[in-house]
C-alpha cells in the first residue's frame, strides 16, 4: 500500500524540518509526497480584478508570490527525491486552512504534515493556529511538528 503525504510548507525556514522528520520516519518505496504551498490572494473576489481596490500592479505581485512559492517547494521536491521518494509539487492560491484541507481531499492523502510555530497568547489570537485548524477539519491523519526553539548561548 502506497502512503499519500501531503507536505504543506512555507517560506518561514521550517520546511527543512518537515523535510527531515519525513526521510527519517516514513520508508521511500511506500510512501509518494505532494509538497504544497499556498499563496494567499491579495484580494478575496472572484474574478480579483472585480474586487474594490484592485489595481494592475497586483497581476506582477500575485506572479511574484507563486514565483517564490515555486522556488520554495522545489527544494523541498529535490530533498524528497533524493531520499527515494515519489515527490510532486504544487502552488495553489487560496486561504491557506481551506486550501490545504482541499487539495489534500481531492488528492486523496492519508497524511497532511504541518509546522507549527509554537505562538503564545496574544500572538495566538491574532494569527489563528494553521495546523489546529487542519487538526480540527482534516479527512486524515495530521502530523504537526513543532518548530524548536533555539538554544541561547549563555
Amino acid at each position: 500500500m502506497t502512503n499519500k503525504v501531503l507536505v504543506a510548507i512555507d517560506d518561514t525556514g521550517l520546511s527543512d524540518l518537515v523535510v527531515e522528520a519525513m526521510s527519517t520516519q516514513m520508508r521511500p518505496d511506500q510512501t509518494e509526497i505532494l509538497v504544497l504551498e499556498i499563496v494567499e490572494p491579495l484580494v478575496y473576489s472572484v474574478p480579483p480584478e472585480m474586487s474594490p481596490g484592485w489595481t494592475p500592479e497586483q497581476v506582477a505581485r500575485r506572479k511574484e508570490a507563486r514565483d517564490h512559492a515555486k522556488d520554495t517547494i522545489a527544494h523541498a521536491v529535490e530533498v524528497f527525491r533524493q531520499a527515494g521518494y515519489t515527490a510532486d509539487s504544487r502552488v495553489v492560491e487560496s486561504e491557506i486552512k481551506e486550501g490545504i484541507l482541499t487539495v489534500a481531499s481531492e488528492w486523496g492523502a492519508n497524511l497532511i504534515v504541518v509546522t507549527s510555530h509554537a505562538r503564545k497568547g496574544i500572538a495566538k489570537f491574532l494569527h489563528s493556529s494553521v495546523a489546529e485548524g487542519i487538526v480540527h477539519k482534516a479527512r486524515c491523519s495530521v502530523l504537526v511538528l513543532k518548530e524548536q526553539p533555539v538554544p541561547v548561548a549563555a
